[in-house]
């Protein structure tokens, strides 16, 4: 089923092609808004800009784990740093917004919800003690982690923006986190984002 505003699969494996070369002998398939390519070595996802983009919009609506897994501590600390101007007393309220945020999208668990209430203040009390929110998060980083991220989205008025700039740093500074982390290219036109560049990273998926 074709996906609304994504180019004809051939265009990724025009892109793929300017890559690997034309002569070489490889296998298609779509994956989901991507596409992946076997040549027979390796596994490729090739995808555009707005690929990215609807994943990591997926990952802020219904995925936390996702954004725990598929994105670099050190993302969260680069927004903190560069992108977000909050003092440690407001920082950490709205670390408190973003933990109830990260709960109203789970199942319901009082128990569970009141053990990671409790590891939230253990992350709060350090981070107030040494100022290192990452090492303090080390708590429950798989809780954590989204809750920190979803606390920058916040300061964000929209989304695209927040969602805009995540892909940004990550393909600028952490691209090695993109993909199995072997290779990471890009394929089209210089600055970005552009609606004709491609992105082509090796993964550990099944073809």
């Amino acid at each position: 089923m074709a996906i609304a505003g994504k180019p004809p699969i051939t265009d990724y494996i025009k892109a793929f092609a300017h890559f690997g070369g034309l002569n070489k002998v490889f296998h298609t398939r779509a994956f989901g808004r991507h596409a992946l390519i076997n040549d027979g070595v390796n596994v490729y996802q090739v995808s555009r800009f707005d690929d990215l983009l609807s994943d990591y919009r997926k990952y802020f609506k219904s995925d936390y784990y996702a954004i725990y897994i598929m994105f670099p501590a050190e993302l969260w600390d680069s927004f903190l740093d560069r992108k977000v101007q909050l003092n440690s007393d407001d920082l950490i309220i709205e670390l408190y917004k973003g933990w109830k945020t990260y709960w109203k999208g789970q199942v319901i668990d009082l128990e569970k919800q009141a053990a990671s209430l409790t590891k939230f203040n253990e992350m709060t009390s350090q981070f107030q003690k040494n100022g290192r929110l990452l090492e303090a998060a080390e708590v429950d980083a798989p809780v954590m982690m989204p809750v920190i991220a979803l606390t920058v989205k916040r300061q964000y008025n929209k989304s695209l923006e927040f969602l805009t700039d995540c892909a940004i740093l990550m393909i600028e500074r952490y691209r090695d986190q993109i993909g199995d982390g072997q290779l990471f290219v890009k394929v089209g036109p210089e600055g970005y984002p552009k609606e004709h560049t491609y992105y082509i990273y090796t993964v550990n998926e099944d073809f």
